[in-house]
């Protein structure tokens, strides 16, 4: 049997990441705050990160979809659900810059109702993030707590860190947070400042800094071992540079550190130096490939070169909840423009209304807006049956389905919203 090449994976880590997660988990799994309803963390915790790559891999060597899937996986291993699509950065690479994206909070109703079906059907993992920073939702430590009295096993939040107080952080704790992901682009102040723009205010590096540091003290002072902590920095021309610099900056205060390979999304960031540019265009004119076949330069300053499209795990891994309850497949999909489901009637009433407020708010330089100029709205690539349905129904659902079957069966650009994906992981690299 001819075997799939190789996946490449975007975040990279000194450290072999996913086993001192799965450690860590299982060392500490008595202080997990789902024990009391599920019992056993530890197996069940193992169980999942098991899957997590066995599944997708499974599907997609033996092409495996539809009702062969269901049989298989009886729902998702992770749900990213949007508590806040709001963010309070500008941040120049992001896709806010590029695409229209609403200034909105979960309605807790709403996020107890979509939790309670995670629970019916043993979703493992949350994240309570998409697009947005979560802890702008005041609700937050109350969200945590909920999904793990429900059970959850693993409830993590993507933060830029900017509004982690000590009060905050204290209540995250106590809550049962189990894993923290830090975003913090450069390691000197120089670099960050120039990539986290504050969209309300300044933002500077010191503060931030400081709170990331203050967080793993006031956890040890409280005795618990969660969350766990990982900061990641995503690489660019300007901080390539820098790896040094940022792991020595929270090696001794983070669990983990990270780097994350940039993908293009449609501004003027480059993660390549003008010799390494020649280096990529030279291959692609030697080998008679087009100028924009992606690239990657890697943490190691390995440069790579696409061979060609893989079939994305994603579709058999996770789903993502936008704010209203609009349900898209892929976190590359920022703006929900392939919606394979609705867990509520607002996101089908609402549709683009939000999104289009967005745009009038940039177009009118409300406050805010001052780094997010020339908004796009979002496409539409399909248009799912406007019923309101259970993440279990979505999950087994035409739409997405239909996705699965195009990946595994090696027609990934038969996907519209797949076509034009730069997610890094769904490329046969070759190293030049």
């Amino acid at each position: 049997m001819e075997q799939e090449p190789q996946r490449k994976y975007a975040v990279q880590s000194r450290t072999k990441n996913e086993i001192g997660r799965v450690d860590y988990m299982l060392r500490h799994a008595d202080q997990n705050k789902a024990a009391k309803a599920v019992g056993d963390v530890g197996t069940l915790y193992k169980e999942y990160r098991r899957r997590w790559r066995e599944t997708p891999a499974t599907a997609i060597r033996n092409k495996i979809y539809g009702e062969k899937f269901k049989a298989l996986q009886k729902g998702p291993l992770c749900v990213d659900i949007e508590t806040a699509a709001i963010c309070n950065l500008a941040c120049p690479f992001c896709y806010r810059q590029f695409i229209a994206t609403p200034d909105k909070l979960m309605d807790i109703n709403l996020y107890m109702k979509l939790i309670d079906q995670c629970a019916e059907i043993d979703v493992p993992s949350i994240k309570l993030n998409w697009r947005g920073e979560p802890l702008m939702h005041p609700k937050l430590p109350e969200m945590v707590k909920y999904a793990k009295d429900k059970g959850i096993l693993e409830v993590i939040i993507n933060t830029n860190a900017v509004l982690l107080t000590e009060k905050l952080s204290k209540k995250l704790i106590d809550a049962g947070l189990d894993l923290m992901i830090y975003s913090f682009d450069g390691g000197t102040k120089e670099s960050y400042e120039k990539m986290r723009i504050g969209r309300y205010g300044e933002n500077t590096f010191e503060p931030v800094v400081k709170n990331i540091r203050d967080f793993a003290r006031i956890r040890n002072e409280m005795g618990s071992p969660f969350p766990r902590t990982k900061i990641q920095m995503i690489l660019v021309e300007e901080n390539h540079n820098e790896i040094e610099s940022f792991f020595n900056l929270f090696e001794d205060c983070v669990d983990d550190v990270s780097l994350k390979a940039y993908t293009e999304r449609g501004g003027d960031i480059s993660d390549l130096d003008k010799e390494s540019r020649l280096k990529v265009l030279e291959y692609l004119a030697d080998q008679n490939l087009p100028d924009d076949t992606p690239y990657w330069k890697d943490k190691n300053s390995d440069i790579l070169v696409s061979q060609g499209r893989l079939a994305c795990e994603q579709p058999y891994q996770r789903l993502m909840v936008t704010f209203d309850g609009s349900v898209s497949m892929c976190c590359y999909d920022w703006g929900n423009e392939h919606p394979v489901g609705f867990l509520d009637d607002r996101a089908i009433k609402n549709s683009l209304k939000e999104y289009e407020k967005a745009k009038e708010k940039s177009e009118a330089g409300d406050f805010g807006y001052d780094h997010i100029k020339n908004l796009s709205l979002p496409k539409r690539y399909i248009k799912p049956n406007e019923v309101v349905q259970t993440l279990k129904e979505i999950w087994h659902g035409k739409a997405i389905n239909t996705v699965r079957k195009c990946h595994v069966n090696g027609a990934v650009n038969a996907v519209d919203i797949c076509k034009q994906c730069q997610f890094k992981e769904t490329y046969a690299w070759k190293k030049i």
